[in-house]
């Protein structure tokens, strides 16, 4: 079952060459073969075809790549500023799977960094709006919503259908639990937060002897003080998460692991602290 020669574009980007499909023509084939949208895009890779919707990620990612990504899964824990944000840049990238988990709601003080909070879906649940928006993103993918707290009667549940954990969690018990589960299901998680002008990201493996102690000490409380936090650390953290997110899910050397990238909004510096 070809796409047919008619339908493919042929181009040129960065001194390579690469075919592509339009979604009309992609979407006009899979109708004629009896194809859901995501049949099709899976099959337009597998052909060495990029969808279009996926074209500029060519040549920063192959087609065999590119394929990965869509046969990949990920479990993103907390749907608030950094969840939300790196959900998104995942499913622009190409993820074609997503375990979506978060028992709160949009409220008006989410307005000012979470980038799925919008006024029409004040008092909605988070998973089930990110859920939403990644499917108006790419109906191709698969995006299931959960929506409660994760916890350790559930994580087992859910880390086992998933080659990546990725932490938009707002609390340090949440983050332990989730890491110790992460680590007995054998599943990479990369670790994120953000408070005030300074945002952090760690990357944890499965092998890892201290799990998130190395950060947080297991003696260490829940940090006091004010919960500011501004928009523009929220994203870059979640999109350093997501870039580590993605090395991991091609099988590349993740580049926080065993140390921590700290970034400093008043001086505009990104450090890699040993861990």
């Amino acid at each position: 079952m070809e796409i047919p020669k008619s339908y493919i574009l042929s181009g040129t980007r960065g001194g390579q060459r690469f075919q592509s499909i339009s979604d009309h023509e992609l979407r006009n084939w899979a109708q004629l073969h009896n194809l859901t949208m995501r049949q099709a895009v899976g099959e337009a890779l597998r052909a060495g075809i990029f969808p279009e919707c996926y074209e500029r990620n060519f040549p920063s990612l192959s087609c065999p790549e590119q394929l990965r990504l869509f046969d990949s899964s990920v479990l993103v824990a907390g749907l608030g500023g950094l969840g939300g944000a790196l959900a998104v840049c995942l499913a622009r990238a190409g993820v074609g799977r997503f375990l979506l988990a978060d028992g709160d709601v949009f409220t008006l003080s989410n307005l000012n960094r979470q980038c799925l909070a919008m006024r029409p879906v004040l008092n909605e649940n988070k998973a089930l709006i990110a859920a939403a928006h990644l499917l108006n993103i790419n109906p191709a993918i698969r995006a299931e919503a959960i929506p409660e707290f994760l916890h350790q009667d559930n994580l087992p549940k859910y880390l086992p259908q998933v080659q990546v954990a990725v932490d938009g969690l707002d609390n340090l018990a949440s983050r332990r639990e989730l890491c110790r589960a992460a680590q007995k299901a054998g599943v990479p998680l990369v670790h994120g937060a953000v408070a005030g002008r300074f945002g952090q990201v760690a990357t944890i493996l499965p092998e890892d002897p201290d799990g998130l102690a190395r950060i947080y000490p297991e003696t260490a409380a829940e940090p006091e003080g004010g919960r500011d936090i501004l928009a523009p650390l929220a994203a870059l953290t979640a999109s350093l998460q997501a870039q580590e997110a993605l090395r991991l899910l091609l099988g590349h050397p993740p580049v926080y692991h065993g140390r921590l990238a700290h970034f400093d909004g008043d001086t505009g510096t990104l450090e890699l602290l040993p861990l």
